[in-house]
């Protein structure tokens, strides 16, 4: 029983207790495949099992230790989820974790496993809005009605279920198909968006309460052997005549969850936490300022904050005469990444948080070993981010008294670079660092500026350029010294002929004829110097004489709506698209593609646009990383090989028609590799370098004879050699 909690202050206490947290992602690319990190600060449900809670987040599942006050496992889609927005959770009587999920429909997370299985994902709506056990007996609250889910003793067996659907078109006492809540007492209690349904447990007798005191009947608990229900208008009680009204808002609000220990009544609401002391009007009074959207009531009273669907707020909670705390959920510190970035020195992988809406400024770095570091830059919207050659992190921000900030993690400091005070030259629209560690911007009064590392600063006023409406958008550096930028113009060369601050001989041009779409939202150059740009329409390749274009109609490519190109140093190129991520082998002609749904890659939100947003590759790790609106996806290029024996190496093309293929890749190279071509008689006739993130190299035989070469990889393990023929086309 919970007495006496005293009132919260007006706002939630700012300070934000540190939480350890046992990440089932450990090691930054190096456990699995796929990994997947997320903000869990929203969220939706908790659930409690002997002395261990459960969070159900935006950001997938949180097991936590009260007693603690410790975090100690998360699970998202990389762990088996088929969706990491959990909106509702229950156990069954084995100790079965059930949730349900917005985008994946039904999970379950076996009793003491790390790991979640899908429940028959055909038979299910994607959008599982509640849940409740009765003994074998599962009831789903969902967008498409009520699904009851008869389970004969083998709740791990999902073959042998028995899935019944009731809608309104069977059911007209249901009032409707939007499944809002459940509870279980000697009925059932079915909360929907146009009342409260009673289902007896045969499922035969069905009585609808129509508005029993506002339309939608989001949470329902018992008092004393009654039913409660809480609506947007308040609080209602069934009595024999029907509902009798127990507390009112004074307008109407979202409520979210409510709950009973003792005499006291607990109502969470998106304007703060209720609390009643028995079933008077006049003693429900606001305890808690917050968007409350999850209860559970023991000696303390925790409190699922929401917030900001991106950020989220965290789990409040209050012991018996005591002011509230405030904890920080283990993840990212905002679920939309604009913008990644590897630091070159620590291999460290740093995050832009935009977020025009609410002025957001804090960057979440990623360190090697998995651990997550927050910090707050001193200007507003960070839109995009890059390393320069020190490791010093650079920071765009799209915002009039935005500019350059700028964190060097040696010192742990902060500076900046600004055009004046709320200046059109402040709002950035593209963003690069060259090679020699200058900054490259295009701002929002059309100018393009670089900023050398001396802190110089160069103008270039070139006719034709337009700020386009939104920001990030990229620059590209290639091995000649030019810079190219992707604009709604096109793609625009800049050659300041290795003078940055003469500008007697720089030449500029902007190329549109032949693109498929004007649109250039990203560019990146390859080894070659093939310079490879993302449009809304496909994507395309810069030779120097002209482009080709790859779309889905003629090539690999998942879809034409591309977001980001990156271009690794084993000359693969990486598309963001719409669907996923694309993968294009120049050398071997392949394309891999990489979706929710064949891979461990965040899965699209429907309704959400531009949901992937951010790619970048670290080549020091041979790790692709995928920014969404919904967490980060990391991807291992080279997991399970061997990187040890090398017993996975694989040299293509083989045999090599000179004259048609022009490079030999060899790939599946163990840790620390080199690598030398030889003749048979043993003459040395190359190294190719190793690109060690990758785990390959590239060879161009050139002028080279035809005949049989011997391709030695040389390792701390040994020698393993590999034949490749070479033979005339």
């Amino acid at each position: 029983m919970v007495t006496n909690i005293r009132p919260a202050r007006a706002a939630i206490s700012a300070a934000v207790l540190a939480l350890g947290f046992l990440s089932t992602c450990s090691v930054l690319g190096k456990e699995s495949m796929w990994q997947t990190y997320t903000n869990t600060n929203y969220i939706n449900d908790i659930v409690a099992d002997d002395s261990m809670f459960v969070l159900a987040t935006r950001g997938g599942l949180v097991w936590f230790d009260p007693g603690r006050v410790w975090a100690l496992q998360k699970l998202v889609n990389t762990d088996g989820l088929p969706a990491n927005n959990c909106l509702a959770a229950a156990f069954d009587s084995a100790g079965n974790l059930w949730v349900g999920t917005d985008g994946g429909g039904l999970a379950v997370v076996p009793k003491e496993s790390s790991f979640a299985l899908v429940y028959r994902p055909n038979d299910l709506p994607e959008k599982v809005t509640a849940l409740a056990w009765d003994r074998d007996r599962l009831l789903l609250g969902t967008d498409r009605g009520l699904y009851v889910v008869e389970d004969p003793d083998t709740p791990l067996d999902f073959s042998d279920d028995i899935i019944k659907h009731y809608s309104v078109a069977t059911r007209r006492e249901l009032l409707s198909d939007r499944v809002l809540s459940l509870e279980v007492g000697d009925r059932y209690w079915v909360g929907t968006n146009q009342g409260v349904t009673s289902v007896c447990r045969s499922l035969e007798s069905w009585t609808g309460y129509r508005r029993p005191l506002g339309d939608s009947v989001k949470a329902m608990a018992f008092w004393r052997d009654s039913l409660l229900v809480a609506t947007e208008r308040g609080l209602a009680v069934l009595e024999s005549s029907g509902f009798r009204p127990v507390f009112t808002f004074a307008k109407p609000r979202t409520v979210s969850d409510v709950a009973v220990s003792g005499l006291d009544i607990y109502v969470a609401t998106d304007t703060g936490l209720f609390r009643g002391d028995g079933m008077s009007q006049y003693r429900f009074e606001l305890i808690l300022s917050a968007d409350a959207r999850s209860l559970l009531v023991r000696d303390t009273v925790w409190v699922g904050l929401g917030g900001n669907v991106q950020a989220g707020q965290g789990l409040a909670f209050a012991a018996t005469g005591q002011s509230w705390s405030v904890l920080g959920l283990p993840g990212i510190k905002s679920a939309q990444v604009s913008a990644l970035a590897f630091d070159p020195v620590t291999g460290s992988l740093h995050l832009c948080h935009y977020l025009t809406s609410w002025g957001y400024s804090a960057v979440t770095e990623i360190r090697p070993d998995g651990s997550i570091h927050t910090r707050s830059s001193p200007l507003i919207n960070p839109i995009e981010v890059s390393c320069d050659s020190r490791g010093r992190v650079w920071f765009a921000h799209f915002a009039s008294d935005g500019g350059l900030s700028v964190y060097d993690p040696g010192a742990d400091t902060w500076g900046r670079v600004q055009w004046g005070p709320n200046s059109g030259w402040n709002v950035i629209d593209a963003f690069g660092i060259d090679r020699y560690d200058t900054k490259w911007v295009f701002n929002g009064e059309g100018m393009v500026v670089a900023v050398d590392s001396s802190g110089t600063r160069v103008e270039f006023d070139i006719p034709g350029l337009v700020p386009p409406p939104r920001g990030g958008f990229d620059f590209a550096f290639d091995s000649r010294g030019c810079v190219w930028l992707g604009l709604t113009v096109g793609l625009v060369r800049i050659d300041t002929r290795g003078t940055l601050r003469n500008r007697a001989d720089d030449s500029y041009s902007i190329i549109a004829n032949g693109l498929p779409a004007t649109e250039v939202r990203s560019v990146a150059a390859d080894p070659e110097d093939n310079i490879w740009l993302a449009t809304p329409q496909g994507v395309a390749v810069w030779d120097g004489a002209g482009f080709r274009v790859y779309t889905s109609a003629n090539s690999g490519l998942l879809d034409n709506n591309v977001y980001r190109v990156r271009a690794d140093r084993s000359g693969r190129v990486w598309f963001l698209c719409q669907s996923g991520l694309s993968m294009y082998d120049r050398i071997s002609g392949r394309w891999n593609n990489y979706t929710a749904q064949n891979s461990g890659l965040i899965k699209s939100e429907e309704g959400i646009t531009d949901f992937y947003q951010a790619l970048e590759i670290g080549t020091i790790r041979g790790i692709v990383v995928v920014g969404t609106q919904r967490g980060v996806s990391l991807l291992n290029i080279v997991p399970g090989q061997d990187t040890v024996s090398g017993l996975h190496i694989l040299v293509y093309p083989n045999p090599c028609v000179l004259g048609v293929n022009d490079r030999v890749v060899i790939s599946g190279l163990p840790e620390q590799s080199r690598v030398e071509i030889r003749t048979l008689t043993g003459m040395l006739v190359a190294q190719p370098i190793v690109d060690q993130g990758m785990r390959r190299a590239v060879w161009k035989p050139g002028r080279v004879a035809t005949g049989v070469y011997l391709v030695e990889v040389l390792s701390p393990a040994g020698i393993r050699v590999e034949r490749l023929a070479l033979v005339g086309h």
